[in-house]
């Protein structure tokens, strides 16, 4: 079966964490930092509770070992840029989706060697993998988040002007992604069906949902950012991972599953809570 194609993924990548960056600025950055209780919830929410249930998931189902470690995987590694697609409709909370985006993709590049490290006999544990993962995620992740932040400082008059095309951009790739990968979708639901896999991808997205939702304290856009911010794992890093480290194994079938699986909900997600929120702002009759 073949891989999704990996030059349009990156592509999409780099435009989305270019744009973050163009978006972010030093002072909301350190802003999120300053908050020191909601920064160490989401951490600990992104890096502790959902990779235990990553783990409970796999003991609870009957799954195959290339299953198994995919879905480890999705439950340790955080922070996808696809999740800023949908969290950009929060037009009051997007300098904090921004940064939310942000910080979990920086928290990706360092917790993923560790999480292959950890993971079973399976995995390649030689240095050349992890190198080539890094530096790829280095590459494609840091380098345009930075370069954005760069050209923000340089050019504060222009770098908001290039914010929209790039989303325009961004989201045709992502609309052309999903159609150039709906084939390889479709083949691996079939190749992990029946397997409990599925199922157990689905509790994972929800209840990673549900745990950021909570997380995300009184205010409901923030609640919404972080529920799809901590829903959405970083199916792109797996990707990478599974490509650098696991060759010869299924197990990038598993962020496949689950990108078919997260985009819809999180869709029917975000038109729920507009809807919600389109009723509870009208004026109630006197």
């Amino acid at each position: 079966m073949p891989v999704p194609p990996l030059p349009l993924l990156n592509f999409f990548v780099l435009l989305v964490m270019l744009s973050i960056g163009l978006r972010v600025s030093g002072g909301e950055l350190l802003g999120v930092l300053r908050n020191r209780a909601l920064f160490g919830k989401v951490l600990l929410a992104n890096c502790v509770l959902i990779p235990a249930l990553g783990f409970l998931l796999v003991q609870l189902f009957p799954l195959t070992p290339d299953a198994s470690v995919g879905i480890l995987l999705l439950a340790a590694i955080p922070g996808t840029p696809i999740a800023l697609q949908f969290t950009r409709m929060a037009k009051s909370r997007l300098a904090f989706a921004a940064v939310m985006t942000f910080l979990l993709s920086l928290v990706s590049i360092a917790i993923t060697p560790v999480a292959v490290q950890v993971m079973p006999k399976i995995a390649m544990h030689s240095e050349q993998p992890i190198f080539n993962l890094v530096l790829s995620m280095l590459l494609y992740f840091a380098v345009p988040l930075f370069a954005g932040i760069w050209v923000a400082r340089l050019a504060p008059h222009v770098a908001p002007r290039l914010v929209v095309p790039l989303e325009l951009l961004a989201t045709a790739a992502f609309l052309f992604l999903m159609w150039e990968t709906r084939l390889v979708r479709q083949n691996a639901l079939s190749a992990v069906a029946g397997r409990g896999a599925i199922l157990a991808m689905f509790l994972l997205l929800l209840l990673s949902m549900l745990i950021g939702w909570f997380t995300g304290g009184p205010d409901p856009d923030s609640r919404r950012i972080l529920a799809t911010s901590t829903g959405m794992r970083s199916v792109i890093v797996v990707l990478f991972v599974a490509r650098s480290c696991f060759p010869g194994t299924n197990i990038y079938m598993v962020p496949v599953v689950y990108l078919t699986l997260m985009v819809p909900t999180n869709l029917l997600f975000h038109l729920l809570f507009l809807g919600w929120q389109k009723l509870h702002s009208r004026p109630k009759p006197a």
